[in-house]
């Protein structure tokens, strides 16, 4: 039985530390937009790793294969589409031909994901992403509409993991019925997937979910990966996002507010505000709410938050932390923004790349 899983968008358009010497600044245009960097350290952690070596997969609607701010990390597969396996097909049943065209994004999504992990930087364009050496490698799991089957999410998941990849990054989710679901089997295809993506040494990063529930949704409630709430600019938990007290390995990241009106910032070209989203590569052919160029777009979500997660754990990974390393790093190294110690809302805390990849 196939069960459709919803991508976990909130898209309302409108110790002391031993730091390694600083990187220059990135010229990239938009990166004075990217709140997120200064909250989770990641500019100054590239003075000891940009993620060069690794490989993350971004198992969501594709990734836009030739924008010129991700094409340079991209790693293509063909195969890599999971919703149309067979491919583009033309022609009557007895004759037809199909045409793999591999994971082209057709609904923006996957490509907002993949530049927060891994947008080219310093290129003169655009953004920068959170490991911006570490390779991409897209696999269209959800359709244009960003829905999908538990079994394409689950081959999407074993796809990535069979090309090697060290983190697999799912800004995906299904709703409050989730763990019902789940009880009954039918999540078995996804958290089978993980559990051979995991003994194949990735680590998995999941979107806890946009339903302002205190539980990590499904898929994100499987024990072994890392469950991200999101934050806004103030660091507040997001009013959107779910949080989870049982997890043992929720934390959190910026996700952004996605407020509308009441965000800060400067009007969007259609007079929206929009400095409290997540700004990040989008869809070329669509158009952009939040940028007056094509290409980037700003959005909420904790579909966003886990993105940059990713990114610190890629940075880990190209230190050659395994994947139990990586997860017990993420959460030591956190930044404690709530209560003392572990807590319901803030969980470890927000992540921090700067304390990950110099004190773990």
């Amino acid at each position: 039985m196939k069960r459709c899983v919803a991508v976990a968008l909130a898209t309302a358009f409108f110790g002391a530390l031993v730091a390694g010497p600083a990187a220059a600044a990135p010229n990239d245009p938009h990166f004075a937009r990217q709140w997120h960097f200064a909250k989770v350290q990641a500019e100054q952690a590239w003075g000891t790793t940009t993620g060069t070596g690794v490989l993350v997969a971004v198992v969501d609607s594709g990734v836009d294969l030739t924008h010129p701010d991700l094409q340079a990390n991209i790693v293509s597969y063909n195969d890599a589409d999971m919703v149309e396996p067979d491919g583009n097909c033309t022609g009557p049943a007895q004759s037809r031909v199909c045409t793999q065209d591999g994971a082209q994004d057709e609904n923006g999504h996957g490509t907002h994901v993949a530049g927060l992990i891994g947008a080219v930087a310093n290129n003169g364009v655009g953004v920068a992403g959170v490991a911006p050496g570490a390779k991409i490698l897209p696999v269209r799991s959800l359709n244009e509409n960003g829905d999908g089957t538990t079994e394409q999410v689950a081959a999407g998941i074993r796809f990535a993991a069979q090309k090697g990849a060290d983190v697999i990054n799912l800004s995906l989710g299904i709703d409050a019925r989730g763990h019902a679901v789940n009880l009954v089997g039918l999540l078995d295809p996804i958290h089978d997937a993980i559990a051979f993506a995991w003994a194949q040494g990735a680590t998995i990063v999941i979107a806890a979910g946009n339903e302002s529930t205190p539980l990590c949704a499904e898929p994100s409630a499987n024990p072994t990966v890392v469950c991200v709430g999101a934050l806004d600019q103030f660091d507040n938990v997001a009013w959107y996002s779910n949080t989870d007290a049982s997890h043992q390995n929720y934390v959190v990241a910026p996700g952004g507010w996605s407020l509308g009106a009441l965000s800060l910032g400067s009007a969007s070209p259609t007079g929206a505000t929009c400095q409290g989203e997540i700004f990040s590569t989008y869809l070329r052919s669509q158009q952009s709410w939040c940028s007056a160029e094509a290409g980037y777009e700003g959005i909420s979500g904790s579909s966003m938050s886990t993105p940059i997660v990713s990114g610190v754990a890629a940075l880990l990974a190209s230190r050659g932390y395994t994947n139990q390393e990586i997860v017990a790093c993420l959460k030591t190294s956190a930044t404690d923004i709530g209560p003392p110690g572990r807590d319901p809302f803030y969980g470890h805390g927000r992540v921090n790349a700067l304390a990950a990849v110099t004190t773990c």
